[in-house]
């Protein structure tokens, strides 16, 4: 491979996933406050068939390279730059870009990694576990020896809020598809781990619940299992609205809110890292820096857990998008390039 071109994924028209290809794609230089990585590990999550098909409320320019989140080593930095140096480990929140041997971040989205701590376990905690911590301390206020209640706790999130609601104190019932998805949420943590059934999980999740429910409530599903949720809270409970991967955006009765004095939370993290109708990732940035800095360490040092990974080849890539995108994965994705 030449010295100016690297290997990645690329989207040339909007498209369906599975029509993406592997090729090559020119180096260009770099823009000020922009960060070269060499990428060693990348994420896939699911909303990169909205990204490709041209459905995602931002839309890259064609061609472009799909993959938010990655870990690696940084290879060239802008002349702007300061706070970070080539030859650093890094993780890094992108807009783009991120399923290729190399990926170009903004510095202020761009996280040091310590020492002893796995590139592939970093690639997983600016976006995803920053999802989870951000909503839970920042939103929610978990509190120690609250009881909270994690839909698709097999998933990617819901694997992750698992462990940070147990490292912050709380109690998880986690709610999951099938027994082996239930069985792996026991194992990474969850007190209790139900069936999903809309019918009949407010009366199993108020058994376990001595005070008639769940404190919060972390719902990355949506659809029949938030109606449920509503059910399921008690008395002041706080439900975080993270994302409808049901496929339904839910309604909701206000007067349920009112009667139980029920706080809805909607929540989007990439508001903080520059992905909303405006670009606030400098704004935030100091704070965004300062938890995942938290993350890092509470990983490094063993306090949280592991991130739940399924690991695949850059040349396995279609797999690994398939597994993503049917809801087979146990935990994250990780591409390995």
């Amino acid at each position: 491979m030449q010295a100016d071109e690297y290997l990645g994924l690329v989207c040339s028209r909007w498209c369906h996933w599975s029509e993406l290809a592997l090729q090559r794609i020119a180096r260009r230089p770099l823009a000020p406050g922009q960060v070269r990585i060499r990428v060693r590990h990348a994420g896939v999550g699911f909303a990169l068939s909205l990204f490709v098909s041209g459905k995602y409320q931002r839309k890259p320019p064609l061609p472009f390279t799909p993959g938010t989140e990655a870990a690696g080593e940084i290879i060239e930095v802008a002349p702007d730059v300061t706070q970070l140096r080539p030859g650093q480990r890094v993780a890094a929140a992108l807009d783009w870009g991120g399923i290729a041997e190399e990926a170009v971040a903004t510095a202020e989205t761009v996280y040091p990694v310590p020492d002893g701590l796995p590139l592939a376990h970093a690639a997983a905690l600016p976006i995803t576990y920053g999802t989870v911590w951000a909503a839970l301390a920042w939103r929610a206020a978990l509190q120690p020896g609250d009881t909270m209640l994690v839909h698709g706790a097999s998933g990617a999130l819901g694997t992750a809020a698992v462990q940070v609601g147990r490292l912050m104190g709380a109690r998880v019932i986690a709610t999951a598809s099938t027994a082996a998805k239930r069985e792996a949420a026991l194992r990474n943590g969850a007190a209790h781990a139900l069936e999903p059934d809309p019918d009949t999980l407010a009366a199993a999740v108020k058994a376990l619940c001595p005070a008639g429910g769940a404190d919060v409530v972390f719902d990355p599903v949506g659809g029949d299992l938030f109606d449920a949720s509503l059910r399921c809270a008690a008395p002041g409970a706080r439900l975080l609205s993270i994302g409808y991967a049901s496929g339904r955006i839910p309604s909701v009765p206000a007067n349920l809110l009112l009667v139980k004095n029920l706080a809805l939370i909607g929540f989007n993290y990439g508001y903080y890292i520059g992905w909303g109708l405006t670009d606030e990732r400098r704004r935030f940035a100091p704070r965004v820096q300062a938890m995942v800095g938290e993350i890092m360490q509470a990983a490094a040092s063993g306090r949280l857990a592991p991130p739940v990974l399924q690991h695949f080849a850059l040349s396995d890539w279609l797999n690994a998008v398939d597994t993503t995108m049917s809801r087979r994965a146990i935990g994250k994705v990780m591409l390995d390039i």
